[in-house]
């Protein structure tokens, strides 16, 4: 089932940069989000916080031309773990985490939440599986543009402010001024009949290994699946009960799909059943003629 969502969190990180590949690791120097709600009209709350790099603490000045964040600026700031607690504290004051009326994060592009906080969660040892949910699904607001636009390019964030007849306000590669504009585009894409429905979840290869015990009948296996996603579920209790496993339940039942192995926590347990189990589980349960 899809949920249109009326409440947004925009977001759009800056990190570190020079010319040509990326440091590595990579990390995020500006952490800001602008809070809107569809339904009324206005900005709700801001966010900001620059965001001190720990791995590659001197900026570039490459870096600095693009984003106009200065050394002095991360120097005394915050490291990521202390920002993002702040970022989630700001979440729950606001209510935008689960309720009837959540929130979803916005971003231009999936890069933000698909590839940098993951990045950055490694490298400030912080499990990307264990970061609440709003921040692994998330809606690219290219996608939204493309489909309300129709026959328009979403190339970049300028040409589809131009596309709606909106300016660019602020600086282009500022975080915070990024959000703005992003946050204009959904109202103006609103205003034109767009629906905000998540577009986008968080790859299943960007989790880490998960240990999970799979049981089948009186057998036990512990093992370690190494993406989340169901064919790699099943086939690796297919290799670990040597017969090809169907189905995975939990304790109370639940079918497994990518959506709850996504939410699993380290340690669960899961039922499973080749199509013989199933099909004897079904004849055992048909009364006699």
């Amino acid at each position: 089932m899809t949920t249109s969502f009326n409440r947004l969190v925009i977001l759009d990180f800056e990190a570190t940069c020079q010319p040509g590949t990326p440091p590595t690791p990579q990390e995020i120097i500006e952490f800001p989000s602008v809070l809107i709600d569809l339904r009324e009209e206005g900005f709700i709350d801001e966010f900001e916080s620059f965001v001190r790099p720990v791995h590659h603490p001197q900026l570039s000045e490459f870096c600095t031309e693009l984003t106009s964040i200065r050394q002095e600026d991360v120097a005394s700031a915050p490291v990521f773990s202390e920002v993002f607690d702040r970022h989630l504290a700001w979440l729950q004051g606001h209510h935008l985490l689960g309720g009837e009326d959540p929130g979803v994060i916005v971003t231009c592009g999936d890069w933000d939440l698909s590839t940098m906080l993951p990045v950055q969660c490694r490298a400030s040892e912080r499990s990307i599986a264990e970061v609440p949910r709003i921040y692994r699904r998330w809606i690219n607001i290219k996608k939204i543009f493309s489909k309300t636009r129709r026959g328009a390019k979403a190339f970049g964030m300028p040409t589809m402010l131009s596309n709606l007849g909106l300016e660019l306000v602020g600086r282009h590669h500022r975080g915070i001024d990024d959000c703005r504009n992003i946050a204009r585009m959904a109202q103006a894409l609103a205003a034109v009949g767009a629906s905000f429905e998540v577009t986008t979840s968080l790859s299943p290869s960007r989790y880490p290994p998960l240990p999970l015990v799979l049981a089948r009948g009186e057998q036990r296996r512990h093992v370690n699946l190494s993406k989340r996603a169901l064919p790699t579920l099943l086939g690796l209790a297919s290799g670990a009960f040597r017969d090809s496993i169907a189905e995975a339940r939990t304790l109370d039942g639940a079918l497994v799909d990518d959506e709850l192995l996504a939410e699993l926590p380290s340690g669960s347990q899961l039922e499973v059943a080749s199509k013989r189990d199933l099909a004897a589980r079904a004849g055992a349960e048909t009364p006699p003629e």
